[in-house]
């Protein structure tokens, strides 16, 4: 069990921001190949999600195009990455983070990578957002 604390972590962490914009755009499950085919050479963050009910893909809004009409999409999200290598036995990060946005009256999503945790906010709330987040992390990054 690790010793460091959830509070630790976060202020080892640099917020980087990819301004996008990102949509979250979702499809039947037995779309995944054909999602899978057409993100597989896209330049950039990509999530793609499987589950019973419907595939989702998490992608920068100029790639849709090249993707089968989605039944269901949401756009102009912010992705805020949690730069950091997050150890599994640490308990709170996430739910630090997003207390914070929650207080701060920001709507978020989440999703974890092996070894980050990954944020969308609303383009239009980013400045609240990294506002926010000033207090639990150490600093801003922007890639483009």
């Amino acid at each position: 069990m690790s010793e460091r604390s959830a509070e630790d972590l976060l202020r080892e962490a640099r917020v980087v921001v990819q301004r996008g914009p990102f949509a979250l755009a979702a499809w039947d499950p037995g779309a995944f190949d054909e999602i899978a085919r057409g993100v597989a050479g896209v330049e950039g963050p990509v999530l793609l999600l499987r589950d019973d009910r419907e595939t989702t893909a998490l992608v920068r809004e100029q790639h849709l195009g090249g993707l089968p009409p989605p039944h269901a999409v949401e756009r102009g999200f912010c992705l805020l990455t949690l730069d950091v290598v997050l150890e599994w036995s640490v308990v709170g990060v996430l739910a630090l983070v997003t207390k914070v946005l929650c207080e701060a009256g920001i709507p978020s999503g989440a999703f974890a990578a092996y070894s980050r945790d990954h944020l969308l906010v609303p383009a239009a709330r980013l400045n609240d957002a990294l506002k926010a987040l000033g207090g639990l992390c150490n600093g801003v990054a922007t890639l483009p």
